[in-house]
C-alpha cells in the first residue's frame, strides 16, 4: 500500500470568536460541610421529563446513603429558564446545601 499526500479541498477556514461581551459576577465558594449527616439538602429538579426521576432516586441516596436529616424538592416550570431567584434563595435559608442540575 503507497500513501499519498492529498490536496485539502479548502483552502481557507475562518473561525469566529463567540465571546462577545462576557457578563461576570464575582462569587465566592461556601465552606464545606464537614458531615451531609443530619442535614437538610435542597434539589433543584430543572424541569426535564426525567429529571423527576433522577432527583428522587438522589434524595434516596441520600437519605439512606449518607444520613441526611430532610430533603427539600423544589422543580422549575421549565428547564429553558433559570430558576426563580426567590425560589433560590427560600432553598437555600431552608438548607445546609443545594444541588442543582441537568438531567436528560
Amino acid at each position: 500500500m503507497t500513501l499519498t499526500a492529498v490536496e485539502p479541498a479548502v483552502k481557507r477556514v475562518t473561525y469566529l470568536d463567540p465571546t462577545g461581551h462576557v457578563y461576570t459576577e464575582e462569587r465566592h465558594m461556601s465552606g464545606r460541610l464537614s458531615t451531609v449527616r443530619g442535614s437538610v439538602a435542597a434539589l433543584l429538579d430543572n424541569g426535564n421529563d426525567t429529571s423527576n426521576f433522577f432527583f428522587q432516586g438522589l434524595a434516596e441516596v441520600l437519605q439512606e446513603e449518607y444520613g441526611v436529616g430532610k430533603v427539600i424538592l423544589e422543580t422549575k416550570f421549565t428547564s429553558t429558564k433559570p430558576a426563580d431567584p426567590d425560589t433560590i434563595k427560600g432553598m437555600s435559608n431552608a438548607a445546609d446545601f443545594m444541588v442543582a442540575g441537568v438531567c436528560l
